[in-house]
């Protein structure tokens, strides 16, 4: 197959070979960086206030091996096990998750904002033997423990790592003043004394034997869905997928690090798999300060961390730059040393780029990917980045754009994206027929709408199940939206199909105005220049929030839910 977009290619990406990896499990990647970088700071947790604390590389390990030795010795549980790990961005989500790898076990990142029922089918689904729980949803376990195969629960704290005094007085504020953390009866242990317990006994423990069958091609995370097009699925995602993943990445982004080191702001959340992989696993393989952001909503909870910190590497979502560009607080100074803005999760809209690139200067980078393959599937060459594209395929994988029988579609012609590499899960756990359906012959089927142009570069139009069908035309939300957010005013935008009696269906845009100056009049009037005549929206509404997903998909179905009933 030709391969179109190699010319985009360093010379070591143009020679893509995942034995060029020096560490071939996340287990030794960790090793491999603590000797490496040592010293150098690893993860830092900051919070709104402004208070901080951080560990080393050196610590990390440490830290990380202590957990290990506290899963296979004192909980006892064997190589392959599963260990659930359900917090927000901290220190703790570090040790934690690089103890699982240490230990030999599996993880899932299950997300914080689960209710109940849900954390309970991805505890169940997974087969999770032991919790490990941030203390602000500690509640959460009393209400499914019972049903599940959860033998220990460990609680972790934001505070973590913080000297001892000043995690009291934090640790006061939260509890008694702000009533944030609250109580949780089933029996547990926190993560202190659970790293208590594996330093006990770390003199006599061979670390290594651990992870000694460990093979690249293992599993080691139970990545599970957003669960947007049904019940979420476990996604079995290997050593070789998550580490070959994050090493596409750097491939397509070397240029930009720096020798002395980079410091990412990581505002997405770990568990989901963009974060995990593209920050937290790729930031410590090349010796990042990766900085947590527990929560960045309200937006202002960033302020003080670009105060303190000279943030090199910045990895968003659309709703993350939309609402930077409206905070009062954010100076074209705050972004001065960046020199990555990356964008993945949900489509970047034109508008919103281009309004940043006006802000600060810098132009944000979008990729495309999902769960499936580990992180990321295309991106934008740095030097030829193109706003409304979601770049090219990364090093190592193909993309090809096929109609509904399979077959390769003209050049420029919209067809459903399919891809195949060395980062593909090896199936949906516990689904054979769901994995059979979305594997075919090696490729994955993505389910999204896109056009491949003569250099390589894609476009997504949509989700297959998204589209708009108007008297025959099939339509891609995205395009109306692209259109509505380059209009100044318009902080974010979510478009859906609504029942038609003349076409069948047609658009509908909810908007949330940054300026009340914003009329429906100026927002058609772009449509009309922009926009064919049946892809111009029959309903504009102006609200005060479009539901998005944690990563920033539009959520269409609650969009609906929520204004047309």
């Amino acid at each position: 197959m030709e391969q179109r977009w190699t010319t985009h290619y360093s010379p070591e990406a143009q020679n893509f070979d995942l034995a060029n990896m020096e560490a071939q499990t996340i287990a030794k990647m960790l090793d491999v960086s603590a000797k490496e970088y040592g010293a150098r700071k690893a993860l830092t947790t900051i919070l709104p206030t402004g208070a901080e604390t951080s560990v080393t590389y050196s610590e990390l390990r440490t830290q990380a091996e202590y957990f290990a030795i506290y899963l296979r010795e004192v909980l006892n549980l064997r190589a392959g096990d599963t260990v659930a790990l359900m917090t927000a961005n901290c220190i703790g989500f570090g040790v934690a998750s690089l103890g699982i790898a240490k230990a030999g076990c599996i993880a899932t990142n299950i997300n914080p904002l689960y209710t109940a029922p849900e954390m309970q089918h991805q505890l169940s689904d997974s087969n999770a033997q032991v919790l490990v729980i941030i203390d602000l949803f500690g509640d959460k376990v009393d209400q499914v423990i019972r049903n599940t195969a959860v033998r220990h629960v460990v609680k972790l704290s934001l505070l973590e790592f913080f000297a001892p005094f000043k995690r009291a007085l934090l640790g006061f504020v939260l509890k008694r003043v702000k009533r944030a953390i609250p109580p949780m009866r089933s029996d547990h242990v926190t993560l202190a004394a659970a790293l208590d317990a594996g330093r006990a006994k770390s003199a006599t423990v061979d670390i290594t034997a651990f992870t000694a069958e460990v093979k690249p091609t293992d599993t080691a995370l139970y990545q599970y869905t957003s669960g947007t097009t049904g019940r979420s699925k476990g996604v079995e995602l290997s050593h070789q997928a998550v580490l070959g993943n994050a090493y596409q990445a750097e491939l397509m982004t070397k240029s930009l690090l720096r020798p002395e080191g980079d410091t990412a702001l990581v505002v997405l959340p770990l568990y989901h798999i963009t974060a995990y992989t593209l920050s937290f696993i790729a930031g410590l393989r090349n010796g990042l300060h990766c900085v947590l952001v527990p929560s960045p909503r309200p937006i202002s909870n960033l302020k003080t961390a670009f105060e303190k910190h000279d943030v090199t590497w910045l990895a968003g979502i659309n709703t993350l730059y939309a609402a930077l560009l409206t905070a009062d607080w954010f100076k074209k100074e705050m972004a001065q040393d960046i020199r990555l803005c990356a964008s993945g999760g949900a489509a970047q809209t034109t508008g919103v780029a281009q309004k940043f690139k006006d802000l600060t200067g810098i132009e944000i980078c979008q990729g495309y990917g999902m769960t499936e393959c580990a992180g990321i599937l295309t991106f934008n060459p740095i030097d030829q980045n193109r706003f409304g594209s979601v770049g090219v395929p990364v090093p190592g994988s193909q993309v090809r754009i096929v109609d509904d029988d399979g077959q390769d579609v003209a050049q420029g012609q919209p067809g459903e994206i399919i891809g195949r590499g060395p980062t593909l899960m090896s199936g949906y756990l516990n689904q054979p027929d769901a994995t059979a359906a979305t594997i075919r012959d090696g490729w994955l089927y993505s389910g999204d709408i896109g056009v491949m142009d003569a250099d390589g570069f894609i476009e997504i139009v949509d989700r297959k199940k998204d589209m708009i069908l108007v008297s025959g035309f099939n339509i891609a939300p995205n395009e109306i939206e692209d259109t509505i957010s380059q209009l100044p005013g318009v902080a974010q935008v979510g478009v859906v199909g609504i029942p038609d009696d003349a076409t069948g269906e047609a658009p509908a845009a909810f908007i949330v105005r940054s300026e009340d100056s914003l009329t429906e009049d100026a927002i058609l009037a772009a449509c009309r220049k922009g926009l064919t005549n049946y892809k111009i929206p029959k309903i504009i509404r102006f609200v005060d929030e479009v539901p998005v997903t944690l990563s920033g998909k539009v959520l269409r179905r609650e969009l609906r839910e929520t204004y047309l009933h």
